[in-house]
């Protein structure tokens, strides 16, 4: 595998972003303004204010990495070493110490991030090949449970025990 520190440190991995977002100059996330401004920085991000809207943002503002708490550079590991060497997500959670949950979350984000727009269907669809399952099938449907004893009761055997108990 490997070793996360391929991306440095944090001040790194935040130039990384930068460069790759910013490659056409600087906008707005949400007016798409390009009047910005350098307005601070906090942490390892600089910030930048927008002159049309007031509103200031950061590199990392509208991406999937906003209002994540884990650092980025392990974020960026992650994304690299899932789509290019087909990780699982049991191994990342060992490699960069987040939990598996986080990882999924964040693994199914960069999907929806990555995937393509989705297709209004009209008119008649044709569909090839169906799978589908429903339920159990014949014979786990028709028996009981191999795991589970059933309990059987014996008719004999409690009448004798019910007979031979007396309250005196």
């Amino acid at each position: 595998m490997i070793p996360l520190d391929v991306f440095g440190s944090e001040s790194l991995a935040a130039d990384l972003l930068q460069q790759v977002r910013w490659r056409d100059g600087v906008e707005c996330p949400r007016c798409r303004s390009d009047r910005t401004a350098k307005n601070g920085s906090y942490r390892h991000f600089q910030r930048y204010l927008c002159k049309d809207c007031d509103r200031t943002f950061n590199d990392k503002t509208g991406t999937i990495f906003a209002h994540s708490k884990i650092a980025l550079r392990k974020w960026l590991f992650s994304i690299y070493a899932f789509l290019r060497f087909k990780t699982s997500i049991r191994q990342l959670q060992t490699e960069t110490d987040v939990t598996y949950e986080t990882i999924h979350r964040h693994v199914e984000r960069c999907g929806e991030a990555l995937d393509a727009p989705h297709l209004d269907l009209v008119g008649p669809v044709e569909i090839d090949k169906v799978y589908v399952t429903a339920g159990k099938k014949a014979r786990d449907r028709d028996s009981r449970s191999r795991s589970v004893a059933s309990p059987r009761v014996d008719a004999d055997r409690t009448r004798a025990t019910s007979h031979r108990c007396s309250f005196s």
